[in-house]
């Protein structure tokens, strides 16, 4: 009887450690578990935190190739009004330059006065 009562005593110890083993197996492996829920939080809040940035910076670069389309436009068309206008004005100094003697008969035409200036410019010369 005695050694049955040792046997049991050694069972129950044995049953009573592997408990104990189990107990911390599963509180290790709990702590394991909420270090890897930590892990991943802390992971997918950085990826929220950089699509965050990311999508300020995607509309950073839209409204800044909008305001430089808006630029182009503007420098475009103040190239074209800038054209348009040295047209015009070169239009109207050819008629004025082209008209003067019918306002004044003592005003010369002016390929004499720019055939004068030449042949004044190559004397210089020689």
């Amino acid at each position: 009887m005695e050694g049955q009562e040792q046997q049991l005593h050694v069972q129950s110890q044995r049953m009573n450690q592997q408990r104990e083993w189990q107990k911390q197996q599963m509180k290790q492996q709990q702590e394991h578990y909420s270090q890897l829920t930590q892990a991943i939080n802390q992971v997918t809040e950085r990826q929220e935190c950089q699509d965050k940035r990311l999508q300020e910076l995607n509309q950073r670069q839209l409204s800044q190739m909008k305001a430089f389309n808006e630029f182009s436009m503007l420098n475009e068309g103040w190239q074209l009004h800038r054209e348009e206008f040295s047209i015009n004005t070169q239009a109207k100094l050819t008629y004025v330059a082209g008209h003067m003697h019918n306002l004044h008969p003592i005003i010369p035409i002016y390929e004499a006065v720019r055939k004068d200036l030449i042949e004044q410019e190559e004397g210089k010369v020689k």
